[in-house]
């Protein structure tokens, strides 16, 4: 009888294991994606991902690839700052012109404060800046 009782308890037994192998594994999967979070995106974009985005006069796809770019850890090269500038430039450029056809001129004028900013960084990209105010619509 008391054999019986145990083979009861069996089948039991593995689904109780089968779950806690489940919630570890989703413990550990969620511990990952919390490190990753904590850690920045850091996609590993080179320069040539920045340079495409940028030639073909793709500014969204460009800040995009900034963003998805960043890491606290990140040291970009001379080129991918430069990149990353006019990024940023185009933003703050989207910005500006959003808030001007909005009708407020304080923030508006803040966006354009923070243009020249970025524009003091775009070194060889400053050619570039140009493209990006009538790609807004500034």
């Amino acid at each position: 009888m008391k054999q019986a009782a145990r083979k009861r308890q069996s089948p039991l037994m593995v689904v109780v294991i089968v779950l806690a192998v489940v919630v570890a594994v989703l413990f550990a999967a969620a511990a990952y994606r919390i490190n990753d979070a904590a850690q920045g995106y850091a996609a590993d974009y080179s320069a040539r991902d920045y340079r495409y985005a940028a030639v073909s006069g793709r500014y969204g796809m460009l800040y995009d690839t900034a963003i998805q770019d960043m890491s606290k850890k990140a040291r970009y090269t001379a080129e991918v700052e430069e990149y990353r500038a006019l990024a940023f430039y185009y933003e703050q450029a989207v910005l500006e012109h959003a808030y001007r056809v909005a009708g407020d001129t304080d923030k508006a004028d803040a966006f354009a404060r923070r243009m020249q900013e970025y524009e003091a960084q775009l070194g060889s990209m400053a050619d570039r800046a140009e493209s990006v105010r009538t790609a807004v619509g500034s």
